[in-house]
């Protein structure tokens, strides 16, 4: 499908004089010049998660810059850190712990912004359940996908609270073994699946914060190669600036960033495709977006570092790279 970054992108190429009039004279050689086209893998569906590049997009602020941004959305079998590292995007977003590793493997890649300062991985059980600690769950069961046993035992080893028994379920009727009492509580996505449950149910669900229990990690962290970083800087920093430009518009006025988002990005078809889901969304992400050290977008060196060894430690990621070459920091910030 083509998004409407694509076709502005498209309607920027066909107008190059009326976007030069309206760039900034650091991005206009000469009299006009010709759109940049610029690729940006997600590493989900569209959907208000990535609010801050569709509001960059409708502010007109990557035109404005000379560049024609195409965003993509996952689909099976992507695998967005790779898409970089091996030429078929330009830009993608990823969880610390997959750059990481593929930094730890070869790929010459650098983590250089991101759009959430802590990973949204959470718990979340019933109203009524009590869930303001890990130690309400202790001698109870917990169930996790795949991608959950090893962040619980971060979790655990961090607290000090072994004595939850952590056992991986499928995602289907993970909620309905929550509601049943088998599950005491069951891993989500603490800024999507809640809503969808409140929708079905009538009631939001309780809510654990891994991030508040030890499981220090960045989300949705921006990644570029070295080829790009070496021959594109003045792009990289343009995209960077936009993006989290449109990250401050969209806290700024979060229902109606929802209604764009909606309107404008969210395929029909979509279960995005809902206004006040897409605002619940932005409620719920802005302490992601806004907390942690320093401004919105900059990774903290000392956080990052920490989270790596933590990973290396309970075995979220098999090896570490040398540390010192995985951030590339002076493009945003």
């Amino acid at each position: 499908m083509k998004t409407r970054l694509t076709r502005r992108a498209m309607m920027a190429q066909s107008s190059v004089a009326g976007v030069a009039a309206l760039a900034a004279p650091m991005f206009v050689t000469g009299q006009a010049r010709a759109m940049t086209p610029l690729t940006f893998q997600f590493d989900w569906k569209f959907n208000a998660q990535f609010a801050g590049v569709f509001m960059a997009d409708h502010a007109g602020l990557f035109t404005q810059a000379g560049i024609a941004l195409e965003a993509r959305p996952w689909a099976d079998g992507v695998n967005a850190v790779m898409d970089v590292a091996e030429g078929r995007a330009d830009f993608a977003c990823a969880e610390q712990n997959l750059i990481i590793a593929a930094q730890a493997a070869g790929a010459p890649i650098k983590a250089v912004a991101t759009m959430f300062k802590a990973s949204p991985y959470g718990l979340m059980a019933p109203v009524g359940a009590n869930l303001s600690g890990l130690e309400t769950l202790r001698g109870r069961r917990v169930g996790v996908h795949v991608d959950g046993v090893k962040v619980m035992a971060l979790v655990k080893g961090v607290s000090g609270i072994s004595d939850i028994a952590v056992e991986e379920i499928p995602y289907a009727d993970k909620w309905g073994r929550a509601a049943s009492g088998e599950f005491a509580a069951v891993q989500c996505y603490v800024i999507d699946e809640p809503i969808g449950v409140a929708a079905q149910t009538g009631a939001e669900p309780e809510v654990l914060k891994l991030s508040d229990h030890g499981f220090v990690s960045t989300a949705q962290t921006i990644v570029v190669s070295d080829e790009t970083l070496s021959s594109r800087p003045d792009d990289v920093r343009s995209v960077l600036a936009a993006i989290f430009a449109g990250w401050e518009r969209t806290l700024a006025d979060k229902p109606e960033a929802a209604r764009i988002v909606v309107d404008d990005y969210v395929p029909e078809g979509s279960p995005y495709k809902d206004v006040a889901y897409q605002t619940r969304t932005l409620e719920l992400l802005e302490p992601y977006v806004t907390g942690g050290n320093g401004p919105i977008g900059v990774i903290d060196p000392a956080t990052w570092a920490e989270a790596a060894e933590l990973m290396l430690e309970y075995g979220i990621v098999e090896a570490l790279p040398d540390m010192s070459t995985t951030l590339a920091l002076d493009y945003f910030g």
